[in-house]
């Protein structure tokens, strides 16, 4: 009994442990193993490399050619989404998704020198940065839009994913003729879109900063679970709006003046204006990118490939005549010629391809239903006592070892793909 009891403790002692040791200690031995981000660099010393975003935690500049990593930051929290490289070439903008925040960084040394937190200062004691609160009374939201952004208690935990901050667009204000540059900030779980003064804050708290919105949190029939948004020369902006499975393009009075709501769209997470003046948008789900006639709003082309998994970014280089293709959380970059719509380069190895992981999750899946249902069957008032009973730990062990072994051989079946097979 007592062995048994001691194997119960290690295995439940492995599980709780291991996601952090796969998230951070585990050799990396991928060049990129989960792009949510790729931008090719124009200006400043690290001109013709790529800026990688991973969603591990880490940001990359990167030679494609020869996968060398030049420049490397953990400075983000783990679940980062988008970096961008500002003006100039020396500093980089990065929606810190976990952390609910945007900051820039010199790349020279590392030092934060902006940031801006999307966090109210409701919570506990962090520091008094925001008050959407405030912000929702001066807007008139409804009481239900303010209670939600004073809901800290995420699925994942408190502060956990708590405005979901995934998509940043940096704006010269010169170009709009103001005196100070902004950024845009989409928060998915807000349902909203904010632009922050950059260079000319009024101070604390962060929503005094907040130039323009657009949307509500729980209005959904505005905006659901967006996604990508950028800032169009026309002073429109256009916006990837995920859940409501749509791209919508806004005027600067916050009218819908174009949108595209294919129903065959299905969690859009990128939108792009190509030179052409057509649209590039990640079709996630469909784990397709197509390009979209802005006038005609026809499909024109269409990329996709055995190994494109739930794409997150795709970015169009035109020197190169290629597209860039982050799939998130699919661990793979593919580059595709623009021309052919075919896949010319990969980098990273794509996660669950061996059906063998299909398999274990259909065991997880039984194992977990017929749990239940000994559950509810047993006869035993203590619930307690229901779960020490042999029928229901022996599953929980059963459940645990086949989510261990998904991890392990996904690690071990990607590292030997990698390094030797490759």
């Amino acid at each position: 009994m007592k062995k048994r009891r001691i194997i119960q403790l290690i295995l439940l002692a492995v599980f709780i442990i291991l996601p952090i040791f796969f998230i951070r200690i585990l050799p990396n031995y991928l060049s990129i193993s989960d792009p949510t981000d790729a931008d090719k660099i124009y200006e400043g010393h690290y001109t013709g490399y790529h800026l990688i975003t991973e969603g591990r935690g880490t940001i990359q500049i990167m030679n494609l050619n020869t996968r060398e990593i030049l420049w490397e930051t953990e400075e983000p929290q783990f679940f980062v989404h988008d970096a961008d490289m500002l003006p100039g070439g020396n500093t980089i903008i990065v929606a810190d998704t976990n952390a609910d925040r945007v900051f820039v960084m010199n790349l020279s040394n590392k030092a934060i020198l902006w940031d801006w937190y999307a966090r109210n200062n409701t919570h506990n004691e962090f520091v008094p940065y925001n008050n959407w609160t405030q912000f929702g009374l001066d807007n008139d939201w409804s009481d239900e839009a303010i209670a939600h952004t004073e809901n800290f208690d995420q699925v994942f935990g408190p502060m956990m994913w708590y405005s979901h901050l995934n998509s940043v667009e940096y704006i010269n204000g010169a170009m709009f003729g103001r005196t100070y540059d902004s950024i845009l900030i989409s928060l998915r779980n807000f349902d909203m879109i904010i632009e922050v003064n950059y260079t000319a804050q009024k101070g604390e708290p962060g929503y005094k900063n907040i130039t323009w919105h657009y949307g509500e949190p729980l209005r959904h029939d505005i905006l659901n679970h967006q996604h990508a948004i950028i800032r169009l020369p026309n002073g429109h902006t256009t916006i990837c709006d995920s859940d409501n499975y749509r791209v919508i393009e806004i005027n600067e009075t916050n009218h819908v003046v174009w949108e595209y709501t294919d129903n065959k769209l299905r969690w859009v997470r990128d939108v792009e204006l190509l030179p052409n003046n057509n649209y590039l948008i990640a079709d996630s789900v469909n784990n397709r990118i197509i390009e979209v006639n802005r006038t005609t709003k026809q499909i024109v082309r269409t990329f996709t490939d055995l190994r494109l998994n739930i794409p997150f970014d795709a970015e169009y280089i035109p020197e190169d005549n290629q597209l860039l293709v982050s799939s998130h959380p699919g661990q793979i970059l593919l580059i595709f010629n623009y021309d052919t719509t075919q896949v010319i380069d990969s980098l990273g190895v794509l996660w669950i391809f061996a059906p063998f992981f299909i398999i274990l999750l259909i065991v997880i899946a039984y194992l977990s239903v017929d749990c239940v249902y000994q559950f509810k069957k047993m006869k035993e008032k203590s619930i307690k006592n229901r779960f020490l009973s042999q029928s229901i730990y022996s599953k929980f062990i059963l459940i645990i070892s086949a989510i261990l072994a998904i991890l392990w051989f996904n690690y071990i079946f990607s590292f030997i793909l990698y390094n030797i097979i490759m």
